[in-house]
C-alpha cells in the first residue's frame, strides 16, 4: 500500500452556530469554511478526498505540505467564533474514489478529536521528516496510547495563538506520560462508588438513563462519560457548558465536546469552575496505572 500523510481538520463552534443561527443559515456559514479549507489543502499540494459535515479528510505526499495546510487553517480568522483543529499522521493508505482508508487515517482522526480549537496534533510517524521551521512550531506533549494502536504514539502539538492552549497529558512529577495497563478505576460521587474495568463506561447527565443523574440547569442531558478503552482512562464531554478536570497535583484542564485522557487521581467538575462546590463533581482514581518517565 502507498504511504501518505493524512490530515483531518475539523471545525469547532459549529454546534453553537446551529443553536444560535438556525440550520439553514448555519449550514451556509459552515459550507464557506469547508470550501476555504479545501482551497488551503489544494494550495499546499494536497488532495481532499472527503468533506462531510464540518470536517475534511485529505492526504499529502510529504508531512511538510500537510503541516503547512493545517497551520494555515488554524491561523485563519474564521467568522462567527468558529475555529479549526487538526490531526496529522503518516502511514499506509488505500485510496478509493471518495475516500481513503488505513491505520494512518484512523490515527489522524483520533489526534484530531483530541486537539483543542486552534491546535494541531501530529504523530511521530511524520515529525522526523518535517523541515526545521515546522519542527520549531511544535512541542512534544508525551506518549499517548491511541485507540487501535498497540504501542504508545509520541505526539507533538502546535497551537494558536500561543502554546498555552496545548493539549496536556496528565502525568506524575511532570514526566511525559506512558500509560500502562489499568486494572480498574474507582469513581466517586457523594457517598456512592463505582469501579470500572476495561470496556466499561459510566455516564453523567440530567437524563434519567444516565448512571449519575444531576438535575442542574447547566448540566446537559448526557453531559459526559468515563470509559476505559485499551487500558486507558478517558473522559468525554458531550455538553454545551463543558467540564473541568482538576488533578490531585493542582493542574486544570477545560474539556468541551471532546475527549481527554486521565491518569492518577483527581476530580471532573460538570460545568464551569464555580460549580465545583455545588455537588457537581466526580472523583476518579486509576488503580494499577504506573506513569513513568520515558
Amino acid at each position: 500500500m502507498p504511504i501518505a500523510c493524512v490530515l483531518i481538520s475539523d471545525i469547532t463552534g459549529s454546534t453553537q452556530l446551529y443553536d444560535r443561527e438556525g440550520g439553514e443559515v448555519a449550514a451556509q456559514y459552515i459550507e464557506q469554511v469547508v470550501t476555504r479549507m479545501r482551497e488551503i489543502i489544494a494550495t499546499a499540494g494536497g488532495h481532499c478526498v472527503k468533506s462531510k459535515g464540518d470536517d475534511t479528510i485529505s492526504f499529502f505526499h510529504h508531512p511538510d505540505y500537510a503541516f503547512e495546510a493545517a497551520w494555515a487553517m488554524v491561523n485563519e480568522e474564521w467568522a462567527n467564533d468558529m475555529a479549526v483543529h487538526a490531526g496529522i499522521y503518516s502511514g499506509e493508505v488505500v485510496h478509493q474514489e471518495a475516500s481513503i482508508f488505513g491505520s494512518a487515517v484512523n490515527t489522524a482522526a483520533r489526534l484530531s478529536s483530541l486537539a483543542k480549537p486552534g491546535e494541531i496534533l501530529l504523530g511521530d510517524s511524520c515529525y522526523d521528516d518535517l523541515a526545521l521551521p515546522h519542527k520549531r512550531r511544535l512541542v512534544p506533549i508525551g506518549e499517548l496510547l491511541l485507540k487501535g494502536k498497540e504501542a504508545p504514539t509520541k505526539v507533538f502539538a502546535a497551537s494558536v495563538p500561543s502554546l498555552a492552549a496545548t493539549t496536556v497529558v496528565f502525568a506524575r512529577n511532570g514526566a511525559r506520560a506512558r500509560p500502562s495497563h489499568i486494572e480498574t478505576v474507582e469513581l466517586t460521587f457523594g457517598d456512592r462508588i463505582w469501579q470500572l474495568a476495561e470496556g466499561e463506561t459510566l455516564s453523567i447527565g440530567r437524563s434519567a438513563d444516565c448512571d449519575i443523574v444531576l438535575d442542574r440547569a447547566w448540566v446537559s442531558r448526557r453531559h459526559g462519560e468515563f470509559s476505559i478503552r485499551q487500558s486507558q482512562l478517558e473522559y468525554a464531554d458531550h455538553s454545551s457548558s463543558g467540564s473541568l478536570v482538576l488533578t490531585s497535583d493542582g493542574k486544570e484542564l477545560s474539556v468541551h465536546r471532546r475527549a481527554t485522557m486521565l491518569s492518577g487521581s483527581g476530580t471532573v467538575v460538570l460545568g464551569p469552575r464555580e460549580t465545583a462546590d455545588d455537588g457537581c463533581s466526580v472523583g476518579f482514581v486509576a488503580y494499577g496505572m504506573n506513569v513513568r518517565a520515558s
